[in-house]
């Protein structure tokens, strides 16, 4: 396969500041393999972030190498359908899974000792399953926001995800807490995601929009079901707008002045809001 032809050819990998730590202070312990082989471990983990997404046309701009995983820097997640979201999230755990199995191949074949595959398949097995937690931005958390997105509006959808994220995290520090100070890594990494749900929470709004305008532009999924929504003619359109699934095309069914039901495709919302820019509009006035 020519070198242009890779997945990752293009994608920046960036070592965050978490992960300089923990190698600086096994450096300094003096476990030197080990970190080698988490380094490893992580970065097999992200390229199969990064496979799945340009399998699917992804952009992917940058990867930021954490202890437990890394965060894709991309513009296409809320987007991109939900199973793409999910299938994405998957392929990091999934190469974990891979890992554990070459290295029980290895170990089978003579070339690894039952000391070092054990060693290995432990921290696959530890970091798929860390990242499988439903908490944002770990891959559970991706995955939770795309199976949410199937049954609630994605304003809902959002912010279940982040408000799980938060209750995750904050466990994660208690337990640390609980156990002990030789938990400090653990502490470390339960604050970072607290402080990125908190993060991602302010920035709610923003991520809905997209969506929106993202849906203005292309449409939906041709595998979407077809959803009618009735409402009041007082109602909003903005809260109509924040009623709107990620994985359904919607028709909205509303009153005219004269009482009869009248269904509105959902562009006929978004030409009205965005195009228009009826930014205070009631659904009633698209039935004038």
């Amino acid at each position: 396969m020519a070198l242009n032809a890779l997945p990752w050819q293009g994608v920046r990998f960036r070592i965050h500041f978490l992960f300089g730590m923990v190698l600086l202070v096994s450096v300094l312990t003096g476990q030197f393999m080990e970190v080698i082989t988490l380094f490893v471990l992580v970065l097999i983990h992200e390229l199969g972030h990064v496979t799945a997404a340009r399998s699917f046309g992804w952009r992917m701009d940058e990867i930021q190498l954490l202890p437990f995983g890394g965060v894709a820097q991309t513009d296409e997640w809320g987007t991109v359908p939900a199973r793409e979201e999910i299938a994405v999230a998957l392929a990091g755990p999934f190469h974990n899974v891979l890992m554990i199995l070459t290295g029980f191949l290895f170990y089978r074949a003579g070339w690894w000792s039952e000391e070092w595959m054990l060693y290995f398949i432990q921290g696959n097995a530890l970091m798929a399953g860390f990242n499988l937690m439903p908490i944002y931005p770990l891959d559970g958390g991706r995955i939770l926001q795309g199976l949410l997105s199937y049954r609630l509006p994605y304003a809902q959808a959002i912010l279940w995800t982040f408000r799980i994220g938060v209750v995750g995290a904050c466990l994660l520090v208690f337990l640390a807490w609980f156990l002990g100070v030789h938990q400090w890594n653990q502490a470390v990494i339960g604050l970072f995601l607290l402080q990125a749900n908190f993060f991602a929470y302010r920035k709610r709004d923003f991520q809905l929009m997209r969506f929106l305008l993202h849906r203005r532009e292309h449409g939906v999924d041709g595998a979407a079901s077809i959803l009618r929504v009735r409402v009041e003619r007082d109602e909003p359109l903005v809260r109509v707008l924040r009623r709107l699934r990620k994985e359904a095309y919607h028709v909205v069914e509303v009153r005219d002045s004269r009482g009869v039901w009248r269904a509105l495709p959902e562009e006929a919302l978004f030409r009205h809001y965005f195009d228009e820019k009826n930014t205070r509009s009631v659904v009633g006035d698209l039935t004038a």
